[in-house]
């Protein structure tokens, strides 16, 4: 029997929250006017920020959409420049530095990030045990989920990050899974990953040959579980409840 030797997150949604702020929303939307403006691509003539949003959210969307049919991860340059402002005709001016300022402003400025409230204490009983811990994270910015585990003081347990942004590739998609596996120097059935979605997290890491996968609740995530293969080997609704689960993994053998 394979011995539990890793246990990878994701991130959004597992070990951070981030519900919508339609104050934040409006706010973002100036930010990028701005980033845009000193860019020299100026689009304040042509929408209000309101207006920009529904766009933004549109052409967004129509990204998403595609990726979940080809599980190919762009980068934020690319996104920018093929579906976001692909009608603006100064997008060439678009750099990769300012582009990821924008990418993270998509992945922060529209929501209100916090890390689950039990996360810090969880994750200090959790790295007394000997395991290697990392992130496997369905992200466009490259800075979002490095920033934010600093922001939320969790930066110290995570020896691994993997990003879809970076990976080029994204969950379900086993490979990032078997990469990070072989990035951190284990087999993939030694590995547990943790997340909140039925389809990218559970589906994925148990398609990729992880030893299991459990699922926390977030919002409405655990509704979506007809789908053959998704089902979680453990679900929880709080990291309080994961140290059992990993004890549990450790003691089978």
């Amino acid at each position: 029997m394979n011995q539990l030797k890793a246990v990878f997150f994701d991130f959004g949604g597992t070990i951070d929250l981030y519900p919508e702020d339609s104050v934040n929303v409006l706010k973002a939307m100036e930010s990028m006017f701005s980033i845009l403006k000193d860019t020299g691509i100026d689009i304040t003539q042509k929408y209000k920020v309101k207006e920009f949003y529904k766009i933004f959210t549109e052409r967004h969307q129509k990204y998403k959409t595609w990726k979940s049919k080809t599980l190919i991860e762009l980068s934020g340059l690319e996104v920018w420049k093929e579906y976001i402002l692909y009608d603006e005709p100064e997008i060439d001016r678009l750099d990769e530095h300012t582009a990821e300022e924008l990418t993270f402003l998509i992945e922060t400025g529209r929501f209100n990030r916090t890390a689950r409230p039990e996360m810090k204490k969880v994750m200090e009983e959790l790295v007394k045990i000997d395991l290697f811990y990392g992130i496997i994270s369905n992200v466009l910015s490259l800075t979002q989920v490095p920033r934010n585990l600093v922001d939320y003081g969790l930066e110290q347990y995570f020896s691994k990050v993997i990003l879809s942004s970076k990976f080029g590739r994204s969950k379900p998609d086993p490979s990032i899974f078997l990469h990070a596996a072989k990035e951190s120097g284990f087999r993939p059935e030694e590995c547990l990953y943790i997340g909140n979605s039925p389809e990218k997290d559970i589906f994925g890491a148990k398609n990729a040959g992880f030893m299991g996968a459990v699922q926390i609740e977030y919002a409405d995530d655990f509704d979506d579980v007809s789908e053959p293969g998704v089902a979680p080997d453990y679900y929880i609704k709080s990291m309080e409840e994961l140290p059992e689960i990993i004890y549990s993994y450790l003691n089978r053998n």
